[in-house]
């Protein structure tokens, strides 16, 4: 035994005497390694629970890569490079963990299967990190090679994560599942790194961690058997909904499918697009904003012209379904104008307007009026005012009798019903209502 050996193998002669027996009769191959310099020790087990040297270096990480590219299969390389890189193993040993990992090594054509354990030295022996090998036999060669696919799945996973909040992988057979997540703020949240029963533990987190407002859509949706559906209809299932991260609401998507070659597999991922459907919201109600403009008048704020003829269009869409509601017209039209015009000006005149609109507005509250001419207006009545227009026409009527007499401007009004199987459009109501309108003007001369 060479001088590195004997002060290597002294340093730890209790750590090494545990782990020969431990490890003798399992492992054909035992590494000691000093994490803080990387010298090692190679040892061989003989099968009598004793440890030979059989080879020491200097620098173990690096002499593990010159290594890996010469022995182990190429699929497997990066995987087992990046465990045994110095800063990932000590904190993953720091940590309390037992790291094990199988992989393949070349052999020839072919391939042998290989298991790799690792643990940390304790007390005294802390500095120290103890690697066993073994050959895996036949018939563990299909659990080995189920056992590589997952952790080559896990990794792909937890490499897709950094482009989502988290990933879920569920088995629908048994209910459990993994998460995979590169988000910080996401770890923060109460949910775990796997668990068995996917869908109780999403239910409960739910509660915790989803925006109150969009809590009964995500329960209901994330029902077990209604998202199976979903899927089973659609393919893919697509939630938007906002999370609890760092105690704020954000905007984040769900998307759901069935793993191609296993549909009892359940793939989940959730992408944080927070900044995008702000953005989205931002433009839609500056869309809005200006969608209100352009169909609002500007003089008395009710809908114009170009707003009726949208309004039309959709009920003439209705009647042409035959699914539309039942609906009424009514046309309004200011008395005197011009002559408020002529003689008082046209500022005037324009206040003489919006007096009038709001006397329209204050009897019809809930049905959308429209001012489509200088002094004419539309009303489209539905629903509860649909049911209540001859009362409505009624109290209008009878408040132009206390404006005449007070001096104040005043409407003449008529109305019609949509009458199914006579009239073919909105412009048949309309002109009903006109006629009946002018009808009524003749008690205002």
């Amino acid at each position: 035994m060479n001088p590195l050996e004997e002060e290597v193998y002294a340093a730890g002669r209790m750590t090494y005497e545990r782990a020969a027996a431990a490890l003798s009769s399992d492992y054909s191959r035992i590494f000691v390694v000093r994490r803080s310099d990387g010298r090692y020790t190679e040892y061989a087990a003989d099968g009598t629970e004793q440890l030979t040297a059989v080879a020491s270096g200097t620098d173990f990480f690096s002499d593990v890569r010159h290594y890996a590219a010469q022995e182990i299969w190429h699929e497997d390389r990066d995987r087992v490079l990046q465990m045994l890189h110095r800063e990932r193993l000590t904190e993953l040993l720091s940590e309390g963990c037992s790291v094990t990992l199988n992989y393949r090594i070349s052999a020839g054509e072919g391939m042998l299967y290989h298991a790799l354990k690792i643990n940390a030295g304790t007390g005294n022996d802390s500095d120290l990190i103890f690697l066993g090998i073994r050959r895996i036999g036949r018939h563990m060669r299909r659990y080995a090679a189920a056992a590589v696919n997952h952790e080559l799945y896990s990794h792909i996973a937890s490499a897709l994560a950094r482009r989502y909040e988290v990933i879920y992988l569920v088995n629908l057979r048994t209910g459990s599942y993994m998460e995979y997540s590169a988000s910080e703020s996401y770890a923060r949240l109460n949910v775990g790194m796997g668990g068995t029963d996917f869908f109780a533990d999403t239910q409960k987190n739910l509660k915790t961690d989803i925006f109150a407002e969009d809590y009964p859509m995500m329960a209901h949706a994330m029902e077990r058997e209604r998202l199976l559906q979903n899927l089973d209809e659609n393919g893919t299932v697509t939630l938007n909904y906002r999370l609890l991260l760092d105690g704020e609401p954000q905007y984040v998507m769900l998307t759901a499918l069935r793993q191609e070659d296993d549909p009892e597999q359940l793939i989940l991922a959730v992408t944080n697009i927070d900044a995008a459907k702000r953005k989205e919201i931002a433009f839609r109600e500056a869309l809005g904003s200006a969608m209100d403009l352009a169909n609002r008048d500007a003089l008395t704020g009710a809908g114009n012209k170009h707003a009726y003829v949208q309004a039309e269009a959709a009920l003439n869409a209705e009647i042409a379904s035959d699914a539309g509601k039942a609906f009424a017209v009514a046309v309004c039209d200011i008395n005197g104008l011009k002559r408020i015009n002529d003689t008082r000006g046209h500022r005037f005149g324009d206040a003489y307007i919006r007096d009038a609109c709001k006397m329209i507005s204050g009897v019809f509250r809930h049905s959308r009026v429209f001012r489509i001419g200088g002094d004419e207006f539309a009303v489209l009545l539905q629903d509860a005012e649909y049911d209540r227009r001859t009362e409505l026409l009624a109290e209008l009527r009878e408040i132009q009798k206390k404006q005449k007499a007070a001096g104040l401007v005043t409407v003449a009004a008529g109305m019609a019903e949509f009458e199914r199987g006579n009239d073919c459009c909105v412009q048949d109501v309309f002109e009903r209502a006109d006629r009946a309108m002018y009808e009524n003007k003749k008690l205002f001369r």
